[in-house]
């Protein structure tokens, strides 16, 4: 399968040919980033964006977890490799156990939470080919939000 990944930048070259009097390729990346910068912020307030082009909506949703456990008795929870590697280095035992340490989200009261892009009504060929990855500052940001008190939609079960 080829994978092609398109940025801000290999945007230039198809607004280049488009426009009749394009600015500078500084000038394009800094009006797009800047406008990226708005729409993440309009998300981190717990907004829905519509995507220009009908690309779909975009939004922060949460998830109850809900506790399993795996044959070897380890929960279907994220490990906190930061705890984790303390508790290696405090505890030699811990380590050769490699014992686990997992977020458990008591803040949030077990709900995590991630982006979501509906592309529900995207009238786009292949449109489940279509993938966003968020940079991790984006995803810290959501973390900060959440522990100043932002709040965001739960997806009911």
């Amino acid at each position: 399968m080829i994978k092609t990944e398109k940025n801000i930048r290999s945007g230039y070259k198809e607004y280049f040919k488009s426009v009749s009097n394009p600015v500078s390729e500084k000038e394009y990346v800094t009006i797009c980033s800047e406008y990226n910068k708005y729409l993440m912020k309009k998300v981190f307030e717990g907004d829905e964006i519509t995507l220009p082009a009908r690309m779909g909506i975009l939004f922060i949703v949460g998830k109850k977890n809900i506790i399993k456990f795996n044959d070897k008795g380890e929960p279907n929870l994220p490990v906190n490799w930061k705890a984790t590697t303390d508790l290696w280095k405090r505890d030699i035992v811990a380590a050769e156990n490699k014992k686990k340490i997992y977020h458990t989200n008591d803040h949030t009261d077990g709900v995590t939470y991630r982006f979501f892009w509906s592309k529900k009504n995207i009238f786009a060929e292949n449109k489940n080919l279509y993938s966003l990855i968020f940079t991790r500052d984006n995803k810290r940001m959501v973390n900060t939000m959440i522990l100043k008190g932002q709040e965001y939609f739960i997806k009911p079960y």
